[in-house]
């Protein structure tokens, strides 16, 4: 569910990208999440996290996991396709697994690991394309992409190490933090922005799918697999998501797909799996 979700999400980036400008698309996203979220709430007789303890990490998560990173991929996306946007974001798991070797001490580096990480990186250049006119035409939207997945991947490890011990009702703390990322963005946009000139069904339709499903209740599910089956498994989702949105850009929105991006992206995961120990150095052996 959640890579279908989170797959159809460059999509509906893309077509609401339309009508709103990047600092609109993310304050619409997270304030619909959000919205989703306290309707759960009210029916469950909750409320939202607002202890103190709690709300320092979940501002920071979103802050980091959401406000910069949605804005920085739906400006990408006025610039590059929905498809390469989506398999950019491929790349999450590589830096979770680089960064989980550098902070937990439980996470040690061999040479093996070192290698995956080596192959995972070259993966990313291919998939770039970075010897294509393309990509010297946008890098800094394919940068952005990559910052935005550095950005998931401290909030993965940081759920895990720092929230997810507070035990934390997920509708609760999702909707305490994408309220926080929304405020964030309205403020922003209150001075960059300018008004729509249009209001077009399907950038509505898609920015109100993108808030209620691919914002709202995705992080939810996000939230619930980091604290079952840990951060390392949950950045696994990003696996079958490139695939998902590949699919839907080519086939809905008729976006070109280069030879190198799926390439590229089947490289970086092969990397992956080596840092993460999905492929050990026997089953290579073997």
């Amino acid at each position: 569910m959640l890579s279908v979700t989170w797959g159809f999400s460059f999509l509906f980036i893309k077509v609401a990208g339309g009508f709103l400008d990047p600092y609109q698309t993310t304050f619409a996203r997270l304030a619909l999440g959000a919205l989703t979220l306290y309707t759960v709430l009210i029916f469950q007789r909750g409320r939202p996290v607002l202890k103190w303890n709690a709300l320092k990490h979940l501002a920071l998560i979103g802050t980091l996991s959401q406000a910069i990173p949605f804005t920085l991929f739906a400006w990408a996306e006025h610039h590059i396709s929905s498809v390469a946007a989506g398999l950019m974001n491929s790349t999450m798991s590589l830096w979770t697994a680089a960064l989980a070797i550098l902070i937990l001490p439980e996470e040690r580096l061999s040479k093996f690991r070192l290698g995956g990480l080596l192959i995972g990186f070259l993966g990313v250049a291919v998939l770039l394309g970075v010897w294509d006119t393309d990509f010297r035409a946008d890098w800094k939207a394919y940068l952005a992409c990559g910052l935005s997945t550095i950005g998931y991947a401290i909030s993965v490890l940081w759920t895990r190490r720092f929230i997810t011990p507070l035990k934390l009702d997920p509708f609760g703390a999702v909707s305490t933090q994408l309220s926080i990322g929304a405020i964030e963005c309205l403020l922003v946009s209150l001075f960059v922005s300018s008004r729509p000139t249009h209001w077009p069904l399907a950038g509505i339709v898609s920015i109100v799918l993108l808030g209620a499903f691919g914002t709202g209740i995705a992080l939810v599910l996000n939230f619930l697999l980091i604290k079952r089956a840990g951060a390392m498994a949950t950045s696994t989702v990003t696996y079958s998501i490139p695939i998902v949105s590949t699919i839907a850009g080519v086939a809905i929105l008729h976006e070109k797909l280069h030879w190198y991006e799926p390439i590229g992206a089947v490289i970086v995961l092969l990397g992956i799996s080596i840092v993460q120990q999905i492929i050990k150095p026997r089953a290579i052996v073997s």
